[in-house]
């Protein structure tokens, strides 16, 4: 399965999503101006992923910010990643936060309880 591998902008997160390398990463800000645009390819190749998926899945969001709207998608994308807990396949939930950020924990916190799955909190 080929990766995609979508750069970090000033208005959209950079995501990794790259099974053979296992690195499953979004990172930064998300604002896109579309934001269904901007994450229907990374629906796809979560929901193909998930037809073949590594025995182990580690997932990281270390975002810095988010809007409304990117806030459904990042939660769909967690909710489609939980799919791999359901089959008998570990999956890891990272995410990440600077110490100083309480909303930032906080919407970890909310991610988490609206998935109904454990995350780890890691601060830097």
């Amino acid at each position: 399965m080929l990766p995609l591998i979508l750069d970090k902008t000033q208005d959209t997160p950079g995501i990794i999503l790259d099974a053979a390398q296992k690195h499953f990463w979004f990172t930064g800000t998300s604002i896109p101006e579309n934001t269904h645009k901007f994450f229907d390819p990374v629906f796809v190749w979560i929901e193909n992923y998930l037809k073949e998926p590594n025995q182990e899945t580690i997932v990281n969001f270390k975002m810095t910010y988010f809007n409304t709207s990117s806030t459904k998608s990042l939660l769909d994308i967690m909710i489609l990643f939980k799919e791999l807990a359901k089959n008998e396949k570990s999956l890891i939930i990272n995410w990440y936060f600077p110490k100083e950020d309480e909303d930032m924990y906080e919407a970890g916190l909310g991610f988490s309880k609206m998935v109904r799955f454990p995350f780890n909190f890691i601060n830097y």
